[in-house]
This record gives structure tokens, C-alpha cells and sequence, in this order.
């Protein structure tokens, strides 16, 4: 068993909780999920099933979208409402078009500091861990990107916003951060991930889909995880090559679909399909311009041609 599911988180379960449910339907199947939702978020959740979970650091890079809703004049240790939540002032004659000026000055790449109740390791240890136990823990500001933000309603005190961004973003340091430069504080009320990578929302499916005696048709093949890279399809003496560990001049990588003047990608790195479309390995431009396996995924022992 071999692929990716779209699932739809509810509120309420852990990440990990939904992987257990679903382990629960494919016992014996290896289950991961790539960029973990808060008990209180729902959304887009990307289950990794079976030689698929070698593309977690595939599926983690993909750009995201939320829609986050943010309760101006509150603030709370963990930034939402898990923890409680400390009333601060609201300036006078704060509007829509207060915030809608405030937008832009977040668009593009910026500093910003994950939340102290996060699952950012600090000295090697998780941040929302430390929290817990009372711990003053100092999160280092990170680089993300804001590719997109738009203000989709403002019903006072509350304000919504569409975002779309890097891996790495917090909603809820976004949503405290806009609110501080309106002079104020806010918490997240509503967190939902509507897409991750080429995992839409309208695409995804529910726990109870899932667990369903047809569950196996919400599997999408695990090239999706690769959608951001080129991908080459060979023939099998090529493959086993590949999957031995050799190291091939790019003509042969570029595969029996290619035409003689491909040329190498800037990057240094792709995966490759067999002559089914089945993805079976990442591969990277090496030092002297030869192509090797980095990281196999469905080695034909595990999966059959």
C-alpha cells in the first residue's frame, strides 16, 4: 500500500490522534503526517501511507494556505485559546480600512517568532514542553515568506484573513503581529488549513471516508509529493541503476520520454518514475555532474513492478 490521503482534520483530535484512527483501518502500514495541526485547527492534514513516508521532507517544504480568524484586544501565553486569555486595549476608531492598511507591510519575506507553545525545539527540546512546565523559553525569530494575505471580513472585534505562505509560518504569530501593528494585542479563535502544496481542501477527505470499506480510493499516488520537482520517467535497467546507488549521466536520468536537448534542471534534483508512473526515487546532481539516488522511496522489493 502505497500513496498519499487528503484528509480533512476536525477540530478536536491531535495530529497524531488522526494518523492512529486511520492506522486503525491499514494495521501493519507505515503512517506519518507531514506539518501537524493543533487540536484546535482544522483542515488540510497530508497522511503519508506506507513507502510514501520517505517524502515527509518532500511534503513539509510545499507552500501553504490558511484562514485564520484573530479576536483583537486579547492576548494569551499560547496565542489562541488554549491558555488563558488577558484582556488589552483596542485604540479608538480601529476599522477595516485600519487593518487593510496594516496588510501589506506583512507581504513578502519577513522575521517572525514562532509561538512559545509550539512544537520549535529549543536546546533540544520542545518549546510548548517547556512551556508547560513553567519553563521561559526564547524562540529565535525565523524568515518566512507571506505570498499572498487578504482581509475577508472584519466584525469587530474579530477580523478574518486568507494567507498564503512558506513552510514554517504561524498563524497565530501572524494574527499577534497584525494586531500589534494596530497598536493592540489578538489571539487566534479559528484556524483552517485550506490547502498544502497540491492538497486543496476541496479535495480532501474525512475520517469517516476513510474508515469506510471503499477508504482505499481516497489513495492518490505519491508523485503528488514530488509535485514541485521535475520528474523523468525510465525504463527498468535504468531504475535498478538508480536504485542501486549508481551514478548516471543526466541523458540517462532524463529518461525514455525525453527529448535530446533536455537540459538539467537549476536546482539538482528530481525524482523518477518507472514505466508505470510509480515514483521511486529522489535523485541529485553530484559534484562532478553525475546523478545519483538521494533518497530511495519505493525500492522493488517493497513495491513490485
Amino acid at each position: 500500500m502505497y500513496g498519499i490521503l487528503n484528509l480533512n482534520k476536525p477540530i478536536g483530535p491531535t495530529s497524531r490522534e488522526c494518523v492512529n484512527r486511520v492506522g486503525r483501518v491499514i494495521p501493519g502500514i507505515k503512517l506519518a503526517h507531514a506539518g501537524t495541526l493543533d487540536p484546535l485547527a482544522s483542515g488540510v492534514l497530508v497522511l503519508l501511507v506506507g513507502p510514501a513516508v520517505r517524502l515527509m521532507e518532500e511534503v513539509h517544504l510545499f507552500d501553504k494556505e490558511y484562514i485564520g480568524t484573530f479576536r483583537l484586544g486579547q492576548s494569551s501565553p499560547s496565542g489562541d485559546l488554549e491558555t488563558e486569555v488577558t484582556a488589552s486595549l483596542i485604540p479608538e476608531g480601529l476599522s477595516t480600512q485600519s487593518l487593510l492598511n496594516a496588510l501589506p507591510a506583512f507581504l513578502g519575506a519577513i522575521e517572525q517568532r514562532p509561538p512559545t507553545y509550539s512544537a520549535i525545539r529549543v536546546d533540544g527540546k520542545r518549546a510548548h514542553v517547556q512551556a508547560r512546565r513553567g519553563v521561559a523559553v526564547d524562540v529565535p525569530m525565523r524568515s518566512i515568506t507571506i505570498h499572498a494575505l487578504e482581509l475577508i471580513d472584519f466584525s469587530f472585534p474579530e477580523f478574518t484573513v486568507r494567507v498564503s505562505c512558506s513552510t514554517g509560518t504561524y498563524m497565530r504569530s501572524l494574527g499577534a503581529d497584525i494586531a500589534r501593528a494596530l497598536g493592540t494585542e489578538a489571539v487566534m479563535t479559528r484556524l483552517q488549513r485550506t490547502r498544502v502544496g497540491p492538497f486543496p481542501i476541496d479535495h480532501s477527505v474525512t475520517l469517516e471516508m476513510i474508515e469506510s470499506p471503499v477508504w482505499d480510493r481516497q489513495l492518490l499516488p505519491a508523485t503528488l509529493g514530488a509535485h514541485n520537482m521535475p520528474q523523468w520517467r525510465v525504463d527498468d535497467s535504468i531504475m535498478r541503476r538508480i536504485l542501486d546507488g549508481q551514478r548516471l549521466p543526466f541523458s540517462d536520468i532524463a529518461g525514455i520520454e525525453a527529448a535530446a536537448n533536455v537540459e538539467p534542471p537549476g536546482n539538482g534534483r528530481g525524482a523518477v518514475v518507472d514505466v508505470k508512473g510509480v515514483l521511486r526515487a529522489i535523485v541529485e546532481r553530484k559534484e562532478d555532474g553525475r546523478w545519483r539516488c538521494h533518497k530511495g522511496i519505493a525500492h522493488w522489493d517493497v513495491l513490485p513492478s
